[in-house]
């Protein structure tokens, strides 16, 4: 986390401060709501031991060390991954 960055995201400025930060190529505000869902791991929650949404107005905030440290700590995550194996040449390529 650097000075500039703020106390908590949502998960719309988390989604850009990710690809600022240089952390993912690419994920929208959706990609991270599906990793919330999904991921065994993800930090935030009501359950014990998980660090608990700040309701601001209707959105859930998060606290943003966490967050990044998440993201730091885990397997690349979000956006478009690279491509496994070798691309097929087109006809035109050929």
């Amino acid at each position: 986390m650097t000075r500039n960055d703020p106390p908590f995201v949502t998960f719309t400025t988390g989604a850009q401060l990710l690809i600022t930060a240089g952390l993912v190529e690419s994920i929208t505000p959706d990609g991270l709501r599906y990793i919330a869902r999904t991921a065994e791991d993800w930090p935030f929650g009501d359950e014990p031991g998980r660090h608990p949404y700040i309701k601001v107005g209707n959105a859930r905030t998060m606290e943003t060390g966490v967050f990044l440290a998440y993201f730091k700590a885990g397997p690349t995550r979000g956006g478009r991954g690279p491509n496994q194996g070798e691309r097929k040449r087109s006809k035109a390529e050929e």
